[in-house]
């Protein structure tokens, strides 16, 4: 009797390993089988026809095969001021121009995450850059001319990257009042230069380099 009681409980242990084993196995078939989660969505700014034909002109007065990081940063300096944001369309746009938007990003690499938002200014010859190519070139302007524009612009933006670390804060805007007397020096400057329908031109020029809102202050219409 004992030894029959002892068969049963043995068939009855090994009937309930065999079901556990056997609804272990269905369970990892279904983990195994089941479609992987859906990764969200990335939401990104749509590039408008305005933009694309923007970021056409930008890039097309720099060489791709000789993009330097000063070069990539005043690019995207250029983008950010005409409201122009990362993303797809953004990088499709750039590839049509004939740019690898890898290369530019990798030479002009976004603030990290702990500093986003707190972006620094460009330096002195990252605005001389954006400067030389929106403003001075097309001038079109005597080898003499073109020196004194060029050191006025140097001199004012010397003075402007003091004036903002004098201020404690050199991301924030700078003091308008004070900015006021470096541009009045470098407009003197440079009118002293040219001639009156270059010095019209050269107003264009800069308001449009410098669109409301930035730091620089573009010349008053005189």
């Amino acid at each position: 009797m004992k030894t029959t009681l002892q068969g049963i409980l043995k068939i009855s242990l090994t009937v309930l390993i065999v079901m556990i084993l056997s609804q272990g196995r269905g369970i990892c078939q279904v983990n195994k089988n089941a479609a992987p989660a859906a990764k969200p969505q990335q939401q990104t700014k749509a590039v408008t026809p305005e933009q694309a034909s923007t970021i056409k002109k930008i890039l097309s007065k720099y060489n791709p095969s000789t993009l330097n990081a000063a070069d990539a940063k005043a690019i995207m300096e250029q983008f950010r001021q005409a409201g122009i944001h990362a993303g797809p369309e953004t990088a499709d746009a750039i590839k049509s121009a004939g740019f690898d938007p890898e290369k530019l990003k990798a030479l002009a690499p976004p603030p990290d995450a702990g500093n986003q938002g707190k972006q620094n200014p460009p330096s002195t010859e990252e605005r001389m850059k954006s400067t030389e190519a929106n403003v001075i070139k097309p001038l079109g302007l005597s080898a003499s001319q073109n020196e004194v524009v060029t050191k006025a612009y140097k001199e004012f933006y010397t003075g402007m990257e003091a004036l903002m670390k004098s201020q404690g804060n050199a991301s924030g805007p700078p003091d308008k009042a004070k900015v006021e007397p470096l541009r009045q020096k470098r407009d003197d400057k440079i009118k002293q230069a040219l001639t009156a329908d270059q010095y019209k031109k050269y107003q264009n020029l800069e308001r449009a380099n410098h669109p409301k809102g930035g730091n620089e202050q573009g010349p008053e219409q005189k």
